[in-house]
């Protein structure tokens, strides 16, 4: 595997690996959020690695410098991440992938990814997207996906019908397609973030999309951290959407069509119960850039 680095090889049974990609499949940044709030919470380091080398053109995804905690500087090159956890009473573990969809090569990475669902015999993929969509911030946000394979319907709560998109893909169609080749089942997952907002991270995404997962793959995550900062994220959005008169007036016209339509969502992720009482938007802008920056930092990992 020359495009897979290895630092150990974990013992997991059947593992169900469940991805995100940071770029075009990724508003909000909602997706790749949500994978790295699990891992920082479950505090595993990566096991194995996606070389960059033959799959990004550096001059779009720029290496990064960073000083270490003594002062060296560090080059930190983009990062695709393989991190697993036993999880216990259950038939299949887990392992995320967080990576960034690449510009280059999507066979070979792809296959780079397949060569890890091999190693690990892996039982599924779930691939995590956000898309930006026509629905309205005032509601909980929709969480839509599809699966060709009766197993992942079940264990995600799907309805039986797969998608009939047609149009330009992302990695996630491509990596999809190739898993489904290979005979393991896959199912897709997308949070609908509203196009008028023009806002990352997303922890309202995030939240909706972690809902869905913690409880169907007994992932045993306290999400109570990301509920606040979702609660916080909508209080400022709510404030700065107040102040443009036509913003304001397109999210009420979309509201109003979304409730018209039933506007639920496609996978049955409860609705979201709106807290009792909300922070000062002003108050939470400090929050809002740490979760931010510890996010970001957690994925440098």
């Amino acid at each position: 595997m020359p495009d897979v680095n290895f630092t150990s090889r974990p013992e997991l049974r059947e593992p169900i690996l469940v991805t995100a990609f940071a770029g075009w499949n990724d508003a909000g940044e909602a997706a790749t959020s949500a994978v790295r709030f699990v891992r920082r919470r479950w505090r595993q380091e990566p096991f194995a690695e996606i070389d960059p080398e033959e799959f990004y053109d550096f001059t779009q995804a720029r290496p990064r410098v960073r000083l270490d905690r003594g002062g060296e500087r560090q080059i930190e090159w983009p990062r695709n991440l393989f991190a697993g956890q036993r999880i216990e009473g259950t038939e299949h573990d887990v392992i995320l992938l967080e990576g960034i969809e690449p510009h280059l090569g999507w066979r070979a990475y792809s296959d780079a990814v397949l060569e890890v669902c091999r190693e690990f015999k892996v039982w599924g993929v779930i691939t995590l997207g956000a898309l930006l969509a026509e629905v309205s911030h005032t509601r909980p946000v929709r969480v839509t996906g599809s699966s060709p394979d009766e197993q992942m319907q079940q264990l995600l709560g799907l309805q039986p019908a797969v998608s009939r998109y047609e149009g330009p893909t992302g990695i996630v169609g491509i990596l999809n397609q190739a898993i489904r080749d290979r005979g393991i089942p896959t199912a897709s997952m997308w949070a609908n973030i509203p196009y008028y907002l023009n806002t990352s991270p997303n922890p309202k995404g995030s939240l909706a999309l972690l809902e869905r997962l913690n409880p169907m793959l007994h992932l045993g995550l306290g999400l109570h951290d990301l509920e606040v900062f979702a609660a916080r994220f909508d209080a400022q959005v709510a404030a700065e959407v107040a102040k443009d008169s036509e913003t304001l007036a397109l999210s009420r016209q979309i509201e109003a069509r979304q409730d018209a339509e039933g506007g639920g969502d496609d996978v049955g992720v409860p609705q979201e119960q709106g807290p009792s009482e909300l922070p000062d938007p002003a108050s939470m802008v400090e929050d809002l850039e740490r979760f931010l920056r510890e996010q970001r930092e957690g994925g440098s990992t």
